[in-house]
C-alpha cells in the first residue's frame, strides 16, 4: 500500500514543478520583451530626435598612413561640415571619433532646444584640422572646431590636438616628450607663463589668475599641443588665458629655448636654423561670415558713377554698354562642392576667382589645380581663416606667405590678390603682403541661409555694374543655386570676369 501513495506524491510534485518550470519561463520572458526603463527612455530619446542626413566621403591625405573622413549635412537647421583624420590604428581612431561624436551630438541636442522655442533658429558646424609632422615620424593633429547659432552671435571656438606615431601606433603625450620628469615640467611651466606675456596679440588682453591656473606644473594643463621641428606650440580656448574676444590662443616656444629639459630625441634638428617661427596659427571658422566692404569696392562704385555721368554726357543708350560682375568663391576648395561649381561656370563659360584656404590646398592639391587648369583666377585667403587683425605681423604674414606658397606649388600659377578672413583688415595687415586686398560688395550670405533660392534673391536684390559678388564653394547650397544666378545675371546682359580684370 505503501508503494502507491508514493507514485500519487511523485505525480502531484511532478505537475507543480512543471508549473513553476512554465511560470518561471512566461516570467523571463516578459522581462525579455519588456523594455527596460534604459532601453525605454534610450528609444523615446531617439524617437525625438530628428533625423539628420549625412554624407561620409573618404580620400587620401598626403600623409602616408593618414587618410581623411569627410562628413557634411546640408539640414536646413543644423547643417555641418566635418574633417577629422583616421589611421590604421583602432584605438587612435576611437579616441578621434569619440570626440567627434560627442561634438556633433552635443551640437545636434542644443539645436534641438533652440528649434523647440524658435521654429527660426539655424545652426553650423565646422571641424577641420591641420597635421604637423615632426622629424621623429610624429603626427600632431590639431581639430579646429566652431559652431554657432543664429540666435546668438558669440558661437563657440574649441581646439583640441591629437598625437600618434603612423608606423607603431603609439600616441605620446607631453609628458613622454619631457620624460615624465616633474623638474623639466616645472621648468616648461616658467617658459610657457614667459611666452604668453611675451605674445603680442594678448597684450592688454590677459587673464592673470587664470595664465597661472592654467599653466601650473601639472601634466593635465599641458595636454593640448603639438610638436614642429621649430616649436612646441600650445592651444588655448577663448576666455582661458586671455579675453573671449582675442578668440583661441596659441603660444610657440622655439625648441632652442627647450634645450635640455626636452627629450634628446625632440630636440631642434642640428640642420635646423634656431629661433624660427612655426607656420601654425589661429584656428579656422569655415562658415565664412563676413561683413566689411572694401577700400576697393568703394572707390569702384565711385569710378561706376563717373562712367555713368559720362554715358549720359554722350548721350549713349545704357543697354550698349557693358556691365561687367566679378564671381568669387571662398575657403574651398571641397571635394564635392568646388566640383559642381567648376561644372556650372564650364556650362556659362564664366570665369571666377577662388580664394582659397592654404590649409585645404594642401589636402586636395589636385582640386587646386582643376581650378587653374579651368581659366578661373587663383586668390589667397590665408592658411586657416584667423582674424588677421588680432594676429601679431610675423603671424599674419606667415598665414598669408605659406598660402600663396603652396598655390604656387601645387598649380604653378601665383595668387593675384588677397581676401581677408571676415573682411576683417588694417593698415597692419595691409603691410604684411604686396597683394592687392579685395573685399566684395554684394555679400550673398550663403554661409547662413543655406537656401538656394535665397541666393538668387539677394543677388538680384544688390548686384551692380562693377560687383564683387561672395559666395563659398563649400556649401552645397550654393552650388545647387549658382545655375539660377548666372542665368538672371547673363539675362540681364553682365559678363563674367577675374577681380584682377575688374580692376
Amino acid at each position: 500500500m505503501k508503494r502507491p501513495r508514493r507514485k500519487a506524491r511523485s505525480a502531484w510534485i511532478d505537475i507543480i514543478f512543471s508549473v513553476a518550470i512554465l511560470s518561471l519561463t512566461a516570467f523571463a520572458v516578459f522581462l525579455f520583451m519588456k523594455p527596460t526603463d534604459h532601453q525605454s527612455n534610450a528609444s523615446e530619446k531617439k524617437e525625438e530626435h530628428r533625423p539628420v542626413p549625412v554624407i561620409v566621403d573618404q580620400i587620401a591625405s598626403n600623409y602616408p598612413g593618414i587618410k581623411i573622413i569627410i562628413e557634411t549635412s546640408n539640414d536646413k537647421r543644423t547643417p555641418f561640415a566635418i574633417q577629422y583624420p583616421q589611421s590604421i590604428h583602432s584605438e587612435f581612431n576611437e579616441e578621434v571619433t569619440k570626440y567627434i561624436t560627442d561634438i556633433r551630438e552635443q551640437y545636434i541636442n542644443d539645436s534641438e532646444k533652440k528649434t523647440a522655442k524658435n521654429d527660426d533658429v539655424t545652426g553650423e558646424l565646422n571641424i577641420a584640422f591641420e597635421t604637423l609632422l615632426h622629424h621623429s615620424g610624429n603626427y600632431s593633429f590639431v581639430l579646429f572646431n566652431s559652431s554657432s547659432f543664429s540666435d546668438d552671435q558669440n558661437g563657440v571656438m574649441e581646439i583640441r590636438s591629437f598625437h600618434l606615431n603612423p608606423e607603431t601606433g603609439e600616441r605620446f603625450t607631453i609628458a613622454d616628450l619631457f620624460a615624465h620628469d616633474l623638474e623639466k615640467l616645472s621648468a616648461l611651466s616658467t617658459l610657457l607663463r614667459e611666452a604668453i606675456y611675451e605674445d603680442e596679440s594678448l597684450k592688454n588682453h590677459l587673464l592673470i589668475d587664470e595664465i597661472h591656473l592654467r599653466t601650473e606644473p601639472s601634466w593635465r594643463n599641458f595636454n593640448n599641443f603639438a610638436l614642429t621641428d621649430e616649436a612646441l606650440l600650445f592651444y588655448f580656448d577663448p576666455a582661458t588665458i586671455a579675453e573671449e574676444s582675442v578668440g583661441p590662443a596659441i603660444i610657440n616656444i622655439p625648441l632652442d629655448r627647450l634645450k635640455g629639459i626636452i627629450s634628446d630625441e625632440y630636440q631642434l634638428p642640428e640642420h635646423q636654423p634656431q629661433n624660427q617661427d612655426t607656420d601654425a596659427s589661429n584656428p579656422i571658422d569655415h562658415n565664412g561670415k563676413e561683413g566689411k566692404q572694401s577700400e576697393k569696392v568703394e572707390r569702384d562704385d565711385e569710378k561706376v558713377s563717373d562712367d555713368q555721368d559720362s554715358t549720359k554726357d554722350a548721350e549713349t543708350p545704357i543697354e550698349n554698354v557693358e556691365k561687367k560682375v566679378a564671381l568669387t568663391f571662398d575657403d574651398g576648395p571641397d571635394p564635392k562642392v568646388t566640383k559642381q561649381i567648376l561644372e556650372v561656370l564650364a556650362r556659362h563659360d564664366a570665369k571666377a576667382t577662388f580664394f582659397m584656404l592654404g590649409s585645404r590646398v594642401e589636402y586636395y592639391p589636385e582640386l587646386a589645380k582643376a581650378v587653374m587648369e579651368a581659366g578661373h583666377e587663383l586668390g589667397n585667403h590665408t592658411w586657416n581663416h584667423p582674424d588677421l587683425t588680432k594676429l601679431n605681423a610675423d603671424r599674419v604674414r606667415k598665414e598669408i606667405a605659406n598660402t600663396s606658397k603652396i598655390i604656387e606649388e601645387v598649380t604653378g600659377e601665383q595668387a593675384k590678390s588677397f581676401r581677408p578672413p571676415y573682411g576683417a583688415v588694417n593698415q597692419s595687415v595691409r603691410a604684411q603682403t604686396d597683394l592687392p586686398v579685395t573685399l566684395w560688395d554684394v555679400d550673398t550670405l550663403d554661409w547662413k541661409h543655406r537656401n538656394a533660392n535665397k541666393l538668387l534673391e539677394i543677388v538680384k536684390g544688390n548686384v551692380k555694374d562693377g560687383s564683387t559678388i561672395l559666395m563659398h564653394d563649400i556649401h552645397q547650397s550654393t552650388a545647387d543655386g549658382l545655375e539660377d544666378v548666372l542665368n538672371y545675371l547673363e539675362a540681364e546682359g553682365y559678363t563674367f570676369v577675374t577681380v584682377s580684370e575688374l580692376d
